[in-house]
């Protein structure tokens, strides 16, 4: 019997919490990095029963590496990885600790302010990275922030399209979009 793949979802539980759902449905595996145990009850009653793993630590913890260690020990490396952090560190650690996988993909999704960033992130040579940026919907001339419902459709729609780039909602015209 073939292994189930197996995918970490990190920063799972609010914005990204269909895509969990969405993954466990599709057959994964799914390890999700949340702060808030009680965030985690709604996934897990959405999910089957034997496919979503919290993983209670806060993104930006020294912790963190540690958990995530535990988990590819005991489920297997990840054959996917969604991310909104903007710790960049955490990130590249957790790929270069993800060897175990030939190929695995990394969807990492930023806000729209990172769009006209040049950054870069260390990945290693076994990841296929993508970037997934978040922008705003504009309705009868006025802007406003994609709902989680918008932003877990488009993720999950660019896992399937596989894209290197997606764009949910528009970025541009960057002025037009909705104060904080």
């Amino acid at each position: 019997m073939p292994r189930k793949k197996h995918a970490l979802v990190i920063g799972g539980t609010g914005m990204l919490a269909n895509v969990c759902v969405a993954l466990a449905q599709k057959g994964y595996i799914v390890s999700i990095i949340g702060r808030t145990r009680l965030k985690f009850q709604r996934i897990i009653s959405d999910s089957p029963v034997d496919s979503i793993f919290p993983i209670i630590v806060d993104y930006n913890s020294s912790e963190l590496i540690d958990e995530v260690e535990n988990v590819i020990e005991e489920k297997g490396a990840f054959d996917l990885i969604v991310s909104w952090t903007p710790n960049y560190n955490s990130l590249e650690r957790i790929c270069e600790m993800n060897r175990g996988i030939d190929n695995f993909r990394l969807f990492h999704v930023k806000g729209s302010r990172r769009y006209f960033r040049d950054e870069t992130i260390q990945i290693p040579d076994n990841c296929n990275y993508r970037e997934v940026f978040l922008g705003f919907i504009m309705e009868n001339e006025h802007s406003r922030w994609l709902t989680h419902g918008e932003i877990s459709d488009g993720v999950i729609n660019q896992i399937e399209t596989d894209q290197p780039t997606g764009i949910i909602g528009q970025i541009k015209t960057y002025e037009l979009r909705p104060e904080s």
